[in-house]
């Protein structure tokens, strides 16, 4: 016995109302009558539709990223042996400016 009480009062029941937009009933009935031949049927090829690194040529996406990794770390290495060596070079002038 319980109270329901509800301040925006009660709620309405949701509906699923879905109207396909390309629905042809004729159509229909003849593809469940005499099959689906809209599409050729292809011989089936073993491994045709595996997605392998070595397919489709995805191999070599991966050989370049390797390569583009190989630029990013030559370039970060060359970066820090500069900023270390402008370090070193103005470090004593740094220290210089500042005891004054």
């Amino acid at each position: 016995m319980g109270f329901s009480f509800n301040f925006f009062g009660t709620q309405e029941v949701r509906k699923f109302n879905y109207r396909p937009r390309f629905y042809d009933p004729e159509k229909e009935e003849r593809r469940k009558k005499f099959g689906d031949h809209s599409a050729e049927k292809k011989p089936y090829v073993p491994g045709q539709h595996l997605k392998g690194s070595l397919r489709d040529g995805n191999y070599s996406r991966t050989e370049e990223i390797g390569r583009n990794q190989k630029v990013i770390g030559v370039i970060t290495t060359f970066l820090l042996f500069a900023v270390i060596y402008l370090i070193v070079k103005y470090y004593p002038l740094l220290l210089e400016a500042l005891s004054k």
